[in-house]
């Protein structure tokens, strides 16, 4: 036995030449079998989805919002009260966004960036000032309803409207707390699309004809209790639900068969039955919008926020995903 394991015997010259040969051979082999050529150049960046666009687009506009939004909180000495209280809604609304929407991309860069109907509202970052950010909110609501039919998948769309809508609704919110102008919205001119936009499901559908139309009865009887301004409002967003029932059912082609869904009452709810009716309807058409093919998505989105307006008016809170998260 040796007391010390005995050093390896060294190659001859000759031999570790032939070694580093047959290596060198192995290797390559190797690396052609992989399909990887050691003088090849490097495979091209990956270019984003129509999907992956929208996506990062829209979370470009929910950063830049939440960052002008923090900016004025902290520079801005005459930000206090209610304007200060919605700048961090403001602010903890995009974290939520941003988590539905799966974070901040820090990928390598698209080599395709975001650019046209996927484009992000975001510019040069202005002067940090609550009229700044109601306009960024307002502009990103704007960009978000344009880039719902750049994508195929229909579970982001919904996302993106419900951003957009959360984005009015903020806008509108922080106009009225600092006594500024809120910005125009296409929701103001929603309307009923006169076919049933294809991929709705038959059954979310249905239930948007009864919600409408429950919604119509029940502000009825709500203008019929009350009197003044209360009753005028009342009856006109009622006269409006009812309205859009009997185009959702001719849209469905149940109108007057067996299968429309309507009844000849409804049981109404004890209290805040307007922020019951619009809260319902809100989460209706955002389900609707969870499968709709791109062409039907940007009427949908408007009817989803002009019932989280008349919500929000009613007294529900803003969230950052009117509708509430898909399920």
């Amino acid at each position: 036995m040796h007391p010390h394991p005995m050093p390896a015997r060294a190659l001859s010259r000759g031999t570790a030449a032939l070694f580093v040969t047959v290596a060198a051979a192995v290797l390559a082999l190797l690396l052609a079998g992989c399909g990887v050529r050691l003088d090849s150049a490097p495979p091209a960046p990956l270019t984003p989805t129509a999907d992956e666009r929208v996506r990062a687009a829209t979370v470009a506009d929910v950063v830049a919002v939440r960052d002008l939004a923090h900016a004025t909180l902290t520079s801005d000495a005459d930000v206090r009260g209610a304007t200060a209280t919605r700048l961090r809604a403001i602010v903890d609304q995009a974290g939520s966004q941003l988590t539905a929407l799966g974070g901040v991309y820090e990928g390598p860069t698209p080599t395709t960036s975001p650019t046209g109907a996927t484009g992000s509202a975001t510019r040069a970052a202005p002067d940090p000032t609550v009229r700044a950010v109601v306009r960024r909110l307002g502009a990103a609501s704007a960009a978000a309803r344009e880039r719902l039919a750049a994508g195929p998948d229909a579970h982001l769309a919904r996302l993106v409207a419900q951003v957009g809508a959360s984005q009015d609704l903020n806008a509108r919110a922080l106009a009225k707390a600092a006594h500024v102008s809120a910005p125009t919205s296409a929701s103001a001119r929603a309307h009923v699309p006169a076919t049933l936009p294809a991929g709705a499901r038959a059954t979310v559908a249905a239930t948007i004809v009864e919600d409408e139309d429950a919604g119509g009865y029940l502000l009825e009887v709500v203008a019929a209790r009350t009197g003044g301004a209360p009753r005028a409002q009342a009856a006109a967003r009622a006269t409006v639900h009812r309205t859009r029932a009997e185009d959702w059912a001719v849209a469905a082609g149940v109108s007057g068969t067996d299968g429309d869904p309507r009844r000849t009452a409804y049981h109404l709810p004890a209290k805040a039955v307007a922020r019951a009716v619009e809260s319902r309807l809100t989460v209706a058409y955002a389900a609707l919008l969870d499968t709709l093919d791109p062409k039907g998505r940007a009427a949908v989105a408007d009817l989803l926020t002009d019932s989280a307006r008349a919500a929000v008016d009613a007294g529900a809170p803003i969230t950052a995903l009117p509708g509430g998260a898909p399920k």
